[in-house]
């Protein structure tokens, strides 16, 4: 009975981790960190696989199996679980856009425990380091047994850790709620570790590992309702979220704005160029101003289409307008990064909150009303420059046609002296 739920227990944590699987393979998401994650869950999956053999072999009391492979299957076992706690930790890692692992120096100093563990792991068929199979063919620990269990935790406790102080941090607000559920994903492994020291020869170790992927698949399914899926930006249902609660509780000595912005002859890109290279756009600008607001306070998010809200806590002395000039410099760099033949270029409006604002959709008009009218301006002094230009044309052209009728003026007076000439000598 003890071996069937054994068994059974780990059946059930396959199951979890195959759908998970499945789902990520069904995701257009190809990002590294995403990759990473596919990798952690089918490791997981190996771990929890061998756990059920080893129940298999340790509780078939009628079967007969070698030392050699009741040693390979709890190698494997062991193995694959330093092996989880370091893809993890690449994931966690990744997510938080760490220079840990940015260079190759980082990452190659990052693998130095894992590859103490599984020396040691290996070790155990001669020196019984971290595990051995006694006479009777029973599973026993190694003397250096709780170090394997340390050097497991400290990738996930570390990364953890980094996770928690980083959700607090002004500049990595946007995204706290990803690192706070990274840095809650250490809760279900340190739990299920207790109790696997306390109860030996149970599949605490798989249960928890398994509990926590799903924990973290759970929160980043929650967190893509509030993303937009080109850009990976918030998208206008949390920027409504947001202001919403931004105006009930703004912070003392502190001005609100909202900038709402968007760019400039779009149509004419999508026109030209294709809807392909005008989403293309759409993401050169959103991570411009991911960039731009990385190391500040601002909400950034994309509203729809081409439009795009910044909202922000500022000094009273901020000056809106260098917004504006900041963006389309950026964008201009971008421009000539990506070589685009195209103009990357912002209408911005703004608008400061005031108290006979009431709702978000009274707050967000009255920046787009500052939108319309710079763009309005805007267009207007194009056509006085295009009309100016028409008329020096028409004066030009006025010109050459007076130049042209004088010199045909000209000719034909020389061609009837010529020929009064010809009939005086004929």
């Amino acid at each position: 009975m003890e071996g069937l739920l054994y068994c059974t227990l780990n059946i059930f944590c396959l199951a979890i981790l195959g759908t998970i699987l499945g789902r990520i393979f069904k995701s257009s998401d190809k990002r590294v960190s995403q990759v990473t994650y596919s990798w952690f869950i089918i490791a997981s999956i190996i771990l929890c696989s061998s756990d059920l053999l080893w129940g298999i072999i340790d509780f078939s009391y009628n079967w007969q199996f070698s030392e050699t492979i009741d040693f390979a299957v709890n190698s494997i076992y062991h193995v694959f679980t330093i092996v989880v706690s370091y893809l993890w930790f690449l994931y966690a890692e990744s997510e938080q856009e760490s220079r840990t692992i940015s260079t190759k120096v980082g990452w190659a100093i990052s693998m130095i425990p894992l590859l103490i563990d599984i020396a040691l792991i290996l070790s155990s068929y001669e020196y019984d380091s971290v595990f051995r199979i006694n006479v009777a063919g029973e599973y026993e620990r190694g003397k250096l047994y709780e170090i394997h269990i340390l050097i497991c935790f400290f990738y996930i406790i570390f990364t953890s850790i980094k996770a928690f102080v980083r959700s607090f941090r002004k500049d990595n607000y946007m995204r706290k709620d990803k690192l706070r559920s990274i840095a809650s994903f250490c809760v279900f492994p340190l739990i299920s570790a207790v109790l696997q020291v306390l109860f030996v020869g149970s599949p605490m170790i798989s249960a928890g590992v398994t509990f926590a992927s799903l924990q973290v698949y759970v929160s980043s399914r929650e967190q893509l309702i509030s993303v937009d899926p080109l850009t990976k930006l918030n998208n206008r249902t949390e920027m409504v979220r947001f202001l919403d609660n931004k105006m009930k509780n703004r912070s003392p000595g502190k001005d609100l704005y909202l900038f709402i912005m968007d760019l400039d002859y779009f149509k004419k890109i999508n026109d030209k160029y294709g809807h392909t290279e005008g989403d293309i756009a759409i993401t050169i600008v959103a991570d411009a101003l991911r960039n731009i607001v990385r190391k500040t306070n601002f909400f950034v998010c994309r509203y729809g289409g081409d439009e795009f809200v910044l909202i922000g806590e500022v000094k009273p002395d901020f000056e809106p307008s260098e917004i504006r000039e900041k963006i389309n410099e950026v964008l201009k760099e971008e421009k000539e990064k990506h070589n685009k033949e195209y103009t990357l270029h912002m209408s911005v409006g703004y608008f400061k909150y005031t108290p006979e604002i009431h709702s978000v959709a009274e707050f967000v008009s009255a920046a787009d009303k500052y939108l319309y009218k710079q763009k309005s301006e805007r267009l207007l002094k194009r056509v006085q420059k295009d009309q100016s230009e028409n008329s020096l044309d028409d004066i030009e052209l006025k010109v050459e046609k007076r130049a042209d009728k004088k010199a045909a003026k000209k000719s034909e007076k020389k061609s009837s002296k010529k020929e009064e000439k010809v009939q005086k000598d004929i």
